[in-house]
């Protein structure tokens, strides 16, 4: 664990060291952390650098209400690729994650060699776009569920617990299962961890402000994106969009994954991302 001191707050990420074919950056998403990344972490050992940042507001990083949002996390992002990373790397980015990782190749494209986009609610952001859907309908219910914990201090047990009666998104036994005991103990952290306001902007529909998705990207892409019929937020239409900006872009349909992709097919992430990175070579 390392700290990176930037905008009056201290960002906290991991950093493997190793050089290999070049450096990853992983970005999580809306109330996850970066030990949600440790399965695709593990499996990657050795073959490249790997960086894993908490956001603002989230994981181990500096709580800073009335700042969640890409205006912020953007610059973040910025930053920790200028200061800490030090040169061109594959941004991979899931969710939230995803639309900082397209915000960092749009603004600076120089820090960027290609992106792995893992279901990124790109066009979420839009004025046009205001009703709440997939996972997003859920932010009221889990700000409130959070707020409530955080206020009386439960323990990492009770975080747990939610996690094991809780139903998957891929209607596939509960998110623990999905997530396994090792998964299910990072994303009780990353609950217990978060603060609950991370969602207000969210809710409010400020949050992804300033995303710009139809602005063309300099860098390759790959975007992995959730099935339709379990509430994907990078939707067939966006699909269309983000293709006719970026003819040069790869869209790939993972079949039964809701939007936690990399949770419930991690293998196909996995080969999505060896496939991906072979082309960058």
């Amino acid at each position: 664990m390392a700290r990176l001191d930037h905008d009056s707050i201290s960002l906290v990420y991991d950093d493997t060291g190793e050089a290999g074919l070049g450096p990853v950056v992983m970005l999580h998403g809306l109330s996850s952390a970066r030990s949600t990344w440790a399965s695709l972490v593990s499996a990657l050992a050795g073959e490249h650098r790997l960086l894993a940042l908490d956001h603002r507001g989230h994981g181990e990083s500096s709580h800073a209400p009335g700042t969640y949002d890409l205006h912020h996390y953007g610059p973040d992002a910025i930053a920790f690729c200028e200061q800490v990373v030090g040169g061109p790397a594959l941004l991979v980015g899931h969710s939230l994650g995803g639309v900082v990782a397209a915000y960092v190749a749009r603004e600076r494209p120089d820090l960027v060699r290609g992106l792995l986009l893992e279901d990124p609610p790109l066009y979420r952001g839009t004025p046009t776009d205001t009703a709440p859907s997939g996972v997003a309908a859920f932010f009221p219910a889990l700000r409130q569920m959070l707020r409530d914990m955080r206020e009386r201090k439960a323990g990492a047990d009770e975080y747990e617990a939610i996690l094991r009666s809780a139903p998957a998104m891929n209607g596939r036994g509960t998110m623990a299962d999905v997530l396994g005991p090792e998964g299910t103990r990072a994303q009780a952290r990353a609950w217990a961890s978060v603060d609950p306001e991370v969602f207000t902007p969210a809710i409010d529909g400020h949050a992804l402000d300033g995303a710009e998705p139809d602005a063309a990207l300099k860098s390759p892409a790959w975007v992995l994106r959730a099935d339709p019929t379990l509430g994907a937020a990078f939707t067939g239409q966006d699909e269309a969009a983000f293709l006719a900006t970026n003819p040069g872009a790869t869209v790939e349909t993972v079949e039964g994954a809701s939007h936690a992709i990399h949770d419930e097919q991690p293998e196909r992430v996995l080969a999505a991302f060896r496939r991906f990175a072979a082309t960058l070579a």
